[in-house]
C-alpha cells in the first residue's frame, strides 16, 4: 500500500512542456486520484506537523511539572515522534513525486511511508493493551506498573519498523503484496479486542451505580480515540487490500483511482489522533487561537 514513483531522472530542473505521463507517471492519464492524494497529503503535513509538536510540547510540559510518566505517555511519545518525522518530510516527498524524481529521495520516502503504515498501528495496538491491562486487570497492572516493558514494547515497534520501511526501500514488490497487510494482522485485532473487552467493563461498572474512576474515564477516552482512528485510518486500506481485486481488475485503474487515494486514510490518522489527544486535554482551543 506504499507509493511508489519510478525514477526518470536525476535532473532537478522541471520542464513544464513535459507530458502527463512525465509527471505522473503511470497514472499520467488518471490523474485524479494521485490530485486527491497529493492535495489531502499537503494538508495533513501543514496541519498535523504542528500539531504534533503541540502534543510534545504538553507531554513535555506535564513532566516538567513534576508529574511522572505514564506507561501511556511513553507510547504516545513514541507515536507522536513517528508521525512528527513522517509529516515533516511528507512536502519533499511531494515535491521529488512531481518535480524531482531522484530515486534516492523515493526510497527515503518508501522508508518513512514504514512509520505511517507500520509503526502507527503497532504503537495504537499497544497504547489499547496497556489501558486494557489497566482497566480489566488493575490490580495485575498496578503491580507491574513499570515502564520498562512499555519502553521495550516501543524499541520492538521501531525495529519492525525500520526492518518494513528498508525492505520497501529495496523490494518493490513487497509494498504490493501480503506483507504490507502484516502489521495490520496484528495490531487490528488487538485493537478491536481490547477496545471492545474495556467498553464492556466500563458498562458492567456504569450498570452497577457507581461513577466511574478518573482513570477509567481517562481509559474511555482513549479507546474512544483508538476506535475513531481505527475506522478511519487502519480499516480502509485493509478493505482496499481484501476486495479491491474485486472490485477493479485493472491493475493501472486499481493503482491510480484506488490504492493510492487510500493512502490519504492512514496518513490522516496522523493528524486525527494528535487532535483527539488535544481535545482531550483540553488544550485544543488554545492551539487553534495561536494557528
Amino acid at each position: 500500500m506504499f507509493l511508489h514513483v519510478h525514477s526518470r531522472s536525476q535532473n532537478l530542473t522541471f520542464n513544464f512542456s513535459e507530458s502527463p505521463e512525465d509527471v505522473f507517471g503511470h497514472c499520467g492519464d488518471m490523474i485524479a486520484g494521485v490530485a486527491v492524494w497529493a492535495s489531502f497529503t499537503a494538508l495533513s503535513s501543514l496541519i498535523g506537523f504542528p500539531t504534533c509538536v503541540a502534543v510534545l510540547w504538553q507531554l513535555f510540559r506535564r513532566h516538567k511539572a513534576g508529574n511522572p510518566v505514564t506507561p501511556n505517555q511513553v507510547f504516545m511519545l513514541n507515536l507522536t515522534i513517528m508521525d512528527l518525522v513522517f509529516l515533516f518530510f511528507v512536502p519533499f516527498g511531494l515535491c521529488n513525486f512531481f518535480l524531482w524524481h531522484i530515486s534516492s529521495v523515493q526510497m527515503f520516502n518508501n522508508f518513512l511511508y514504514a512509520l505511517n503504515l507500520a509503526g502507527r498501528p503497532l504503537l495504537t495496538a499497544c497504547i489499547c493493551l496497556d489501558c486494557y491491562l489497566a482497566v480489566v486487570h488493575p490490580v495485575t497492572y498496578r503491580t507491574r506498573k513499570s515502564l520498562t516493558p512499555r519502553v521495550l514494547m516501543a524499541a520492538a515497534v521501531w525495529t519492525i519498523t525500520a526492518a518494513q520501511g528498508t525492505a520497501s526501500m529495496f523490494m518493490d514488490e513487497l509494498n504490493h503484496s501480503a506483507w504490507a497487510m502484516f502489521v495490520y494482522i496484528i495490531a487490528l485485532p488487538v485493537i478491536v479486542v481490547c477496545d471492545i473487552s474495556i467498553l464492556w467493563t466500563l458498562k458492567k461498572s456504569h450498570r452497577a451505580g457507581g461513577d466511574l474512576h478518573p482513570k477509567k474515564k481517562k481509559a474511555l477516552q482513549v479507546i474512544t480515540n483508538s476506535m475513531v482512528m481505527t475506522v478511519t485510518s487502519y480499516v480502509p486500506p485493509v478493505l482496499v487490500y481484501i476486495i479491491g481485486d474485486l472490485i477493479i481488475s485493472d491493475d493501472k485503474v486499481y493503482d491510480c483511482f484506488l490504492a493510492i487515494p487510500t493512502l490519504i486514510a492512514p496518513t490522516a490518522g496522523s493528524v486525527i489522533m494528535p487532535l483527539l489527544y488535544l481535545g482531550n486535554l483540553g488544550s485544543l482551543k488554545c492551539f487553534c487561537c495561536l494557528v
